[in-house]
């Protein structure tokens, strides 16, 4: 034999190995294209059910989307009522800060009045007592005595008596009085 029967001979074996390992392997590839088939199948199957369970839903979903039409419907009139109640509201907050305003110019003004009227009822307290002690000659049975006003901050001392200065000291509790008093009239040096 020589060198070429023997490549033939190589050749034909390699040929026929070959052949048969293209077989083996084609017979693998169909197994498999037959199982990926069959996996794809199946997964086509879960699918359809799945969409099967999910069809009831999406009809309720679509029947509650179509129920709350109306409703939606109605949010834009029940927005616009409720801004025009916020609107009226600051108004009517508004007014009420003018009223507030108001009021107290009015308290203000109330207290000056009433200031006024207390200087006015004191003065003519003093010059009443004046003229009795000078009608009397400066004696007198005892000396008059009345309690000083204080501002209506409290921090100063007038020498006016207040318009509740003949009240009686027992109307106040002890520990809350405040006992400072004011002589009215001179006293002439005669006595």
């Amino acid at each position: 034999m020589d060198i070429l029967h023997i490549v033939l001979i190589v050749l034909v074996v390699v040929g026929i190995w070959a052949v048969i390992e293209l077989g083996i392997t084609l017979r693998k590839t169909r197994e498999n294209l037959d199982d990926i088939t069959k996996q794809a199948n199946e997964v086509a199957e879960s699918a359809n059910e799945a969409i099967e369970q999910v069809q009831p839903i999406i009809n309720k979903m679509d029947g509650m989307m179509s129920d709350l039409e109306p409703a939606v419907q109605k949010i834009d009139p029940l927005m616009e009522k409720t801004e025009t109640a916020l609107d009226v509201a600051t108004v009517d907050l508004a007014t009420l800060n003018d009223i507030l305003v108001d009021v107290s110019t009015v308290t203000d003004t109330a207290t000056n009045v009433t200031s006024t009227v207390s200087k006015a009822t004191n003065s003519a307290v003093s010059g009443v007592a004046g003229v009795v002690g000078k009608f009397t000659g400066g004696k007198s049975k005892g000396t008059h005595r009345h309690r000083l006003s204080r501002h209506s901050d409290g921090a100063e001392k007038t020498e006016e008596p207040s318009a509740n200065a003949i009240e009686a000291p027992e109307e106040q509790p002890a520990e809350k009085r405040e006992h400072a008093y004011f002589t009215y009239g001179k006293q002439s040096d005669s006595e």
